[in-house]
């Protein structure tokens, strides 16, 4: 049913010097000029092509999935689940253009997850019940006006999701069907970023979604428009690195471990749609620090499953399909642990490229030991320790430096969380939707400090675990550091974090010791009397005696016992909005310990987490 023409490795070499000598023409061109024509390519380059389906899975990986499942329960498993979601996703309606606020995102990431499930569920099961409804939902979203240019991840997504089911159903469609989404791929996607577009240069998740979706319609049909497809690939590779200095130089995503999974996904999207085509990533996967965020990611989920949720983030685990194919391209299956309980739960099912997870699925070599903690620098530099990567009740604790000046930040620098006994018992409160606040009026991607954003309570710094000033804001453009003394130690030095004049300096250490965590803050050079104040979210039941706090839930307990300068522990119920512009938290309180500083400026506070 499904062909692919041979090609050699000297065509497909051919190909990338030919595209890597008409991409030094236009290295320091801007994306908004046309690249200087080479005639390296003259005529089509579909001689350096294989036939369909070229993208992401051959027909012999195809045929690989079926013998690996049979050797592997687990994947056979989600194989399973995917095909039951397909059939059981057949009576919905075809997708229609609903803009939510300003964004078409959530129309065109539900269309990939049901075109690339229903594709997947007919290459597998070869029912053509899949197949019609897939055809159905891609002439659908191809009659769309247009895939809403004015957000351009919007349209980078639909590309995604059409090029990949075209690739996939290309010998099933009819000639008429093809022509029609192909049409719809290059007006409505890809003709928008012929020399390129302006989110390519963009440091941030856009320039990996947009340069990553670019690539796949292009790749998809290419064999149509190889003049369009020339210079779209010259102006992605030209720019393709300027998101991925975001892994550098240790991993840490800097936007948190849930947009690693969105960024980092277009970016293995690129490498493998690349890679099966003219034989060559570019040097993306060699990108500083990319490979080792796997590790970031893996050791960001901790051992009750909950994500170290900083930045823009929820705390709740993505199932993530960068790990899968990182994990399989280190030879390292023991990262993706953790997601093999997943689909055991039938949970990770919504991710909407969930079939890909099936194809990229890690082989059985031998793993490595995962260390049980991991620092990292970068913008947002992390330690996070474990006590166990099989136990559920082991303890977990993540801190961070950093602060707000960053995309997707918060004023979190100091924050923390902390898991034990299969409890987060110190927690952050996570993003808020983008919509709620932007329908307010909320200036929401201005990152100044007298932004509206920092009037949103989840945001700022009272909202997270670490230290606050006279009840102001921190400082939106200072940035802790954080350095690692040992093995058990992290040393934050927050006093770029906090505004002039305030303090001469401050610091704050984390120790974890057995299943034992020890913060300690001191600050020096506060004007006297200035009331500081220390916070930490649970959503556990508190009480108080004296200095010391019992933390309840589920039948579980933490102690928290603090010394140092004396202070005041109080419980403040932080469930209700405090203003038109807050989200609720259910169930969510702070612990906060608060005390002027003394005479001479001076402030320390030890606190003790423990069972006992």
């Amino acid at each position: 049913m499904f062909f692919n023409r041979p090609i050699s490795l000297a065509q497909r070499f051919a190909g990338f010097v030919m595209l890597c000598s008409a991409a030094l023409l236009v290295a320091c061109t801007s994306t908004a000029q046309a690249p200087t024509p080479s005639t390296e390519f003259v005529g089509k380059m579909s001689v350096m092509l294989p036939a369909h389906p070229r993208l992401l899975a051959t027909n012999a990986d195809w045929q690989v999935l079926a013998v690996h499942r049979a050797s592997d329960p687990v994947l056979n498993r989600l194989v399973d689940l995917l095909l039951e979601r397909a059939r059981k996703d057949l009576s919905l309606a075809p997708l229609e253009r609903k803009l939510e606020g300003r964004r078409l995102l959530g129309v065109s990431r539900d269309f990939i997850r049901r075109s690339l499930l229903w594709s997947f569920a007919y290459r597998v099961s070869g029912e053509r019940i899949f197949l019609d409804r897939a055809r159905r939902e891609m002439l659908a979203v191809a009659a769309f006006s247009d895939w809403n240019p004015s957000h351009y991840l919007d349209v980078a997504e639909m590309t995604t999701g059409l090029a990949i089911s075209y690739d996939w159903l290309y010998h099933d469609l009819q000639a008429d069907e093809r022509a029609t989404i192909r049409r719809a791929i290059v007006d409505k996607g890809i003709a928008q970023a012929r020399n390129g577009h302006t989110t390519f240069k963009y440091s941030n998740n856009w320039g990996q979604v947009c340069i990553g979706g670019m690539v796949l319609g292009a790749l998809a049909v290419e064999e149509d428009e190889p003049e369009l497809v020339r210079d779209l690939l010259v102006a992605a590779k030209a720019n393709v690195h300027s998101s991925l200095n975001a892994y550098n130089p240790d991993g840490v995503y800097p936007e948190g471990p849930g947009y690693w999974a969105y960024g980092t996904s277009y970016s293995v999207l690129l490498v493998a749609a690349l890679r099966g085509t003219l034989g060559t990533d570019w040097g993306v996967l060699d990108s500083p620090g990319l490979k080792r965020s796997a590790a970031f990611f893996a050791h960001a989920v901790s051992p009750s499953g909950r994500q170290f949720n900083f930045s823009d983030g929820g705390e709740r685990q993505e199932i993530g399909l960068p790990l899968f194919y990182l994990a399989r391209e280190l030879q390292q299956p023991a990262l993706i642990e953790a997601k093999r309980s997943m689909i055991r739960n039938k949970l990770g099912l919504n991710e909407r490229f969930a079939p890909l997870i099936a194809l990229w699925w890690p082989g059985s070599a031998k793993a490595q030991p995962v260390a049980l903690n991991f620092n990292g620098q970068g913008p947002q530099p992390v330690s996070i320790w474990r006590s166990s990567w099989t136990d559920p009740n082991a303890l977990y604790f993540a801190i961070k430096g950093g602060g707000a000046n960053h995309s997707h930040a918060h004023m979190d620098a100091g924050s923390f969380v902390i898991d034990l006994d299969g409890i987060r018992w110190a927690k952050d409160l996570g993003m808020q939707d983008y919509n709620s606040l932007e329908n307010r009026g909320v200036d929401l991607w201005n990152l100044r400090q007298g932004s509206s954003r920092w009037q949103v309570f989840r945001l700022a710094n009272a909202a997270h675990n670490t230290i606050s000033i006279d009840n102001s804001l921190h400082d939106a453009i200072g940035m802790a550091t954080l350095r690692m003394n040992g093995d058990s130690e992290a040393v934050l030095d927050l006093s770029p974090i906090f505004l002039s004049g305030q303090i001469k300096q401050a610091t704050r250490s984390a120790r974890v010791d057995g299943l034992t965590v020890t913060l300690t803050d001191n600050i020096s050079g506060a004007k006297p009397g200035s009331r500081i104040r220390w916070a930490m979210s649970t959503e556990a039941a508190i009480s108080i005696n004296g200095n010391d706090a019992t933390l309840s839930s589920g039948g579980k307990t933490l102690h928290v016992r603090f010394s140092g300068t004396p202070v005041t522990l109080e419980v403040l119920d932080i469930s209700k909005p405090r203003t038109d512009l807050d989200a609720i938290n259910p169930n969510s309180r702070q612990l906060t310990a608060q005390a002027p500083a003394a005479d001479d400026g001076s402030w320390r506070l030890s606190v003790r987490f423990s069972r006992d």
